[in-house]
């Protein structure tokens, strides 16, 4: 099947036959329900990019729907520096770009989360190495279903007001990697009245599922969830997060996380810290921009790469267009994903070396 892209160039979008991939529960509202008002700048300092001589051939593309739209503006601007590259596209889900790089159906695979861990498995079982990933964008501030930025709520009696990883690590954790000690009621973090004695309940997604895989790697440090979470999934017209939402704020002393967009009456998100002496962030547009909410999230395309070996040139030079200015600037354009801050750019790039 082809697409018209926006300048006329057709994209070539192979419909493979279903891959094998990995359930993953739902968890985001239905798409279009919720529109972006804040809009991203383009970061100084990220390099242009630098054609080739000459670059031509065929690269296949197979991943995450949400990443649709961005992937077939990188497509269609690369196209116009290598007229005689071609392309196919299948945007079905993060969790098909695994199989694909496995079956060799791909060369590129969009994931708009990190790859769970039986994702990765399966690769290391075939090739005796892990995918090789490439952040190629920050995750959206809040929009539904586009790898949103993670916010811990409580509810609004809670006089908490910030908490730390290692805090909530000793809360979902059984392993408490982070070194804080038992936590199972509000004075363990410092609570202090009426809330004190109480216990501390807590609401989570039903796993597998990128966001508790976010979590677990991000603040439990790759250890094991407690179990007795209270555990959502999408029901009907009930997203699951916005079901978090609700929950903590009929339940006085309950947490649970969900994104910005999630916000609901009763219920309060807490400025987060990696650790103990801060700095506190309180999840703004702009700390989520310039990835400085501890909680921010990225966008990845993985690739099959043989440790110590290079990337073949057609995939370099694309991945080396997506991490450009050009490439950044598609980003911005396409308006719910953020643009990655030069800094990362910068590191994303070297690795591709």
């Amino acid at each position: 099947m082809n697409t018209v892209g926006p300048t006329g160039h057709k994209l070539s979008v192979l419909l493979l036959a279903p891959l094998l991939c990995t359930v993953s529960h739902a968890q985001h509202a239905v798409k279009g329900e919720f529109q972006e008002t804040y809009r991203a700048k383009p970061f100084a300092g990220v390099p242009a990019y630098e054609p080739v001589s000459s670059l031509s051939g065929h690269l296949r593309s197979v991943g995450a729907d949400t990443m649709e739209t961005l992937v077939k503006h990188w497509i269609e601007d690369f196209k116009k520096i290598y007229p005689d590259m071609s392309f196919d596209m299948e945007a079905k889900a993060s969790g098909t770009a695994g199989p694909a790089l496995i079956k060799g159906l791909a060369e590129l695979g969009p994931v708009a989360r990190e790859m769970l861990p039986n994702e990765e498995k399966e690769f290391v079982d075939k090739f005796g190495y892990k995918p090789f990933p490439v952040r190629v964008a920050g995750g959206s501030y809040r929009t539904p279903g586009k790898t949103h930025a993670i916010a811990f709520f409580v509810n609004e009696k809670n006089p908490i007001r910030e908490l730390t990883f290692d805090q909530i690590d000793a809360m979902y954790s059984t392993t408490h990697k982070r070194g804080y000690k038992e936590v199972s009621t509000w004075g363990d973090v410092g609570v202090q009245g009426e809330y004190a004695n109480q216990p501390i309940h807590l609401w989570g997604l039903i796993r597998p599922n990128g966001i508790a895989h976010f979590l677990q790697f991000r603040i439990l440090d790759g250890g094991d969830y407690k179990d007795g979470i209270t555990e959502r999934t999408t029901v009907g017209s009930l997203a699951a997060l916005d079901a978090i939402a609700q929950g903590v704020a009929k339940d006085p002393y309950a947490i649970g996380y969900a994104g910005f967009g999630n916000q609901t009456r009763g219920a309060k998100t807490v400025a987060l810290a990696r650790t103990s002496s801060g700095p506190f962030y309180k999840g703004t547009f702009d700390e989520v921009l310039n990835q400085q909410y501890p909680l921010s999230r990225v966008i990845y395309i993985y690739v099959n790469r043989r440790p110590g070996q290079p990337l073949d040139p057609k995939v370099r030079e694309f991945l080396k267009f997506v991490l450009s200015k050009q490439g950044q600037d598609a980003v911005v354009k396409e308006g719910i994903f953020l643009p990655l801050p030069t800094a990362l750019v910068t590191e994303e790039l070297k690795k591709l070396d």
